[in-house]
């Protein structure tokens, strides 16, 4: 279990078990947006790649709130998040202005969707 931004999520991000769900979103350009996967699509993105299609300017990011500084990503780059809890992803396109949209691409677990047959584990005996 993790607890992100006041979220509890138990969800293992590279379980095989887990089925996952493409999501794409356009976030239109010269806004700061913040995407909430869990409120949004009912759990948390596993994976997830931020893509900057303004040519000329540079966009900021912050993943789960955990950058003090949100991160630059320059003009016509893109950064990619695997194996990972994400919770939400904020993007800021003000800074130049941008005048393109950023896409976001992302694998979005559902909070109770897996497949296979659950393992129980035994608990150690206390003899």
């Amino acid at each position: 279990m993790v607890v992100i931004n006041g979220r509890e999520f138990r969800t293992e991000p590279n379980s095989t078990r887990l089925i996952t769900t493409p999501v794409a979103v356009t976030l239109a350009p010269n806004t700061i947006q913040a995407v909430d996967f869990a409120n949004r699509y009912g759990g948390p993105a596993t994976s997830l790649m931020i893509d900057n299609t303004d040519g000329a300017q540079a966009i900021t990011y912050n993943v789960n709130g955990q950058f003090l500084t949100p991160l630059n990503l320059g003009a016509s780059s893109f950064r990619t998040f695997d194996n990972m809890i994400i919770s939400r992803v904020i993007i800021d396109s003000t800074g130049g202005p941008s005048t393109q949209p950023v896409q976001i691409t992302a694998q979005v677990a559902g909070r109770s969707y897996e497949i296979g047959p659950r393992e129980i584990t035994q608990p150690e005996s206390q003899v």
